[in-house]
């Protein structure tokens, strides 16, 4: 199957395989307390919970078409998003290329 249909990336068992800290971290999002965490020191967080260095610069940059093609799940990128202030249709306008 192609990986890519009308320019939407298919979440593929590889591309969830790749981005599973990534997935995994955005999960722990759930609680107020992680959040808080999270907010307070982006990268010291997502280190501890052990996220790479890219993974860590893609949420950095707040690249959210990025951090599709690498694997991750759109419901769990609205998890990130939702706790640094991004919403739905700012990360589709991101992806889309109509919002930085």
């Amino acid at each position: 199957m192609d990986d890519v249909i009308a320019g939407s990336y298919v979440f593929t068992g590889e591309r969830s395989a790749n981005s599973y800290r990534l997935n995994k971290m955005a999960t722990t999002l759930r609680s107020a307390e992680t959040r808080a965490r999270f907010q307070a020191d982006e990268a010291g967080y997502m280190r501890a919970v052990g996220c790479s260095e890219q993974e860590i610069d893609l949420v950095r940059r707040r690249d959210w078409q990025a951090m599709m093609e690498y694997g991750a799940s759109i419901y769990l990128l609205l998890k990130i998003g939702a706790a640094v202030g991004v919403s739905l249709p700012q990360i589709g306008a991101h992806t889309s290329g109509k919002g930085h």
